[in-house]
């Protein structure tokens, strides 16, 4: 193992623990431990929030994001919380998009060819009820700037003026008007059905249809630097979870 990966998830795993996250090991790839953290509000009516990050082992920004937002115990504790912070570890310790075997992880969430999504999905299934919103952390390498897919098809208020302003303080903003081959406006792709991507289904829209909710896939700009990336990262959140 590489021991900064293995001191990663030491991290999430003690940093949650110490703000009332419960820390479960969901399974083992390789020696890896595949982590899951979850928290459980109080409060009447609370949101059902699920986070993600670290599906692309080339895309540190995300699991460094959501590991700043533990250590200072600053995710709102009026939401119900379920976190995968390091889906592909094998991935984040090689610094390639893939897993050890040369899987995209986030295209697998239809055929489960691989034991990390296998044993995300079944983890998912029971433990997540419906959700209210999924953030799902990515960068992007070809992208100049930010920008963020959103899922929502049950005309939900949306979020995404929130997230694009709060990170427009630290990146700039993607101005295509095609991004992956999609539509985009100021930084937004919002399909109007679940789209059809023929080599499998990322993680966002697995989600999108087993728990509903309004889903958002959030691209960092991979070429600037991390710091910024990671603070981007962490306003998004912040601005929509307050």
């Amino acid at each position: 193992m590489n021991p900064p990966i293995v001191k990663l998830i030491e991290k999430f795993q003690s940093s949650a623990a110490a703000v009332g996250f419960e820390v479960e090991t969901f399974g083992r790839v390789a020696g890896w431990p595949l982590i899951a953290l979850s928290r459980k509000s109080t409060t009447a009516k609370a949101q059902n929030i699920y986070l993600s990050s670290g599906i692309h082992g080339d895309e540190p920004a995300g699991p460094l994001a959501l590991l700043q937002l533990l250590q200072d115990d600053a995710l709102p504790r009026r939401h119900n919380y379920w976190i995968c912070p390091v889906l592909n570890p094998s991935g984040l310790e090689a610094r390639i998009r893939e897993n050890a075997h040369g899987l995209d992880l986030n295209r697998d969430y239809r055929d489960f060819n691989s034991e990390e999504v296998r044993s995300h999905a079944a983890w998912a299934q029971q433990h997540i009820p419906c959700l209210n919103m999924a953030f799902h952390l990515h960068e992007d390498w070809e992208s100049n700037g930010f920008y963020l897919y959103e899922l929502n098809f049950s005309q939900q208020t949306s979020h995404a003026d929130t997230v694009l302003q709060a990170v427009s303080q630290h990146l700039p903003i993607e101005t295509a008007a095609e991004i992956d081959g999609s539509p985009a406006s100021g930084g937004l792709i919002r399909p109007e059905t679940l789209p059809e991507i023929e080599e499998g289904h990322p993680e966002a829209i697995y989600f999108q249809q087993q728990f509903g909710g309004l889903n958002y896939t959030l691209e960092t700009p991979s070429a600037l630097p991390i710091g910024q990336r990671v603070a981007a990262h962490k306003a998004a959140l912040i601005a929509v979870l307050q």
